[in-house]
């Protein structure tokens, strides 16, 4: 991929905005990243955004002396709202945004800035998970950062065009304000809905097999695992409903796959044992419910796993859709019979402008 080369001295300015609630676990290490940049440091300009912090997070970022503390006053805090603030308050052209809980990799900016074309919107890269060998979900998010789908619907690892982009992104500010900014109405699923809205207006999103930044998703247990994939279906869920009529059906294909991939097998069950032929329908719910391990060898081939690691991310990735399921009936039982968009009497905590 062919990009730009860049010396010091000629490294357009970035904002670093950084969000955070009660992340004083994280957010030294996170800012002391930052600052070990590779990256000229006074063409840096570091945002943390507080979303209400009642820990000490926003005394370590004050131990920071280049580090500019943004406190959002918000009953209802946000991602989107935290994200929203910083771009407020950010004064350069280009905007890398942090979780307080990712660590962004040495490299990364200077890496990220010289991909950015006239046509580039928005740059991300690959997520390491920092502990993998903690448990299973540790692992299989060590792999599910890095897989995503291309815009010819086929699963890569490799850099290329992409549909959409997570919390940690590089993204051009005037393409922010563009697309009015993130959707402050969605609590989750506010990256994709935004990655969607600046693909319509014509611009790239780039996704570089190099290291980004590393992550620890910090699950613990079973319930963890079930409350974030419900949630990941509630956010699938919300966006295809509102965006259904487009022409892209953005979301929609996914949560089709998502209701079909739990109806189906149930009904398979329901229809053999009706017809007395019970064992055909349990089979045929078992190749549906388990038709991803039919990709194993694909899996191994793009992570480079041993076949057992792979087998175990086609069973981990089989049973995902039931939770996800939980989150798309939580937002069609209350959403089938009205049209989804974002409420016109509330007011948001701020408007976003360029300043």
């Amino acid at each position: 991929m062919k990009h730009k080369q860049y010396s010091d001295s000629q490294l357009p300015s970035v904002s670093v905005v950084v969000i955070g609630l009660n992340v004083e676990r994280f957010l030294r290490d996170c800012l002391k990243a930052i600052t070990e940049l590779d990256y000229p440091s006074k063409k840096l300009e570091i945002i943390y955004v507080d979303s209400g912090s009642v820990d000490g997070s926003q005394g370590i970022a004050s131990t920071f002396r280049n580090v500019k503390i943004l406190q959002l006053d918000s009953d209802d805090p946000s991602a989107a709202k935290g994200r929203n603030a910083g771009a407020l308050a950010a004064h350069h052209s280009l905007i890398q945004f942090v979780d307080a809980d990712s660590y962004l990799h040495p490299q990364w900016l200077r890496r990220a800035v010289e991909q950015m074309g006239d046509d580039v919107a928005a740059v991300s890269g690959r997520l390491s998970e920092r502990y993998p060998d903690k448990n299973l979900f540790h692992r299989m998010a060590e792999l599910e950062w890095n897989l995503w789908v291309d815009p010819k619907g086929e699963w890569t690892t490799a850099a290329n065009d992409a549909n959409t982009f997570g919390g940690n992104v590089l993204i051009r500010k005037s393409t922010l304000l563009a697309v009015d900014g993130y959707d402050e109405y969605l609590k989750a699923g506010e990256d994709p809905d935004l990655s969607y809205r600046v693909r319509k207006l014509g611009f790239r999103i780039l996704r570089l097999n190099s290291p980004m930044a590393s992550h620890d998703i910090n699950m613990q247990g079973i319930s963890q695992y079930v409350k974030r994939s419900r949630r990941s279906g509630s956010a699938y869920a919300h966006l295809a409903l509102r965006y259904w009529k487009e022409s892209e059906r953005f979301m929609v294909k996914r949560v089709i796959r998502i209701v079909g991939g739990v109806i189906t097998p149930i009904s398979l069950i329901g229809t053999g044992l009706v017809a007395g032929m019970p064992v055909l329908g349990i089979s045929l719910a078992l190749l549906i419910m388990f038709r991803l391990v039919f990709q194993t060898g694909k899996f191994a081939r793009l992570f480079k796993l041993s076949n057992l690691r792979a087998l175990e991310y086609s069973l981990y990735l089989a049973f995902s859709i039931y939770p996800q399921f939980l989150g798309v009936k939580d937002v069609i039982s209350q959403k089938i019979k009205e049209r989804v968009s974002r409420p016109t009497d509330d007011e948001p905590d701020y408007q976003l402008i360029s300043i």
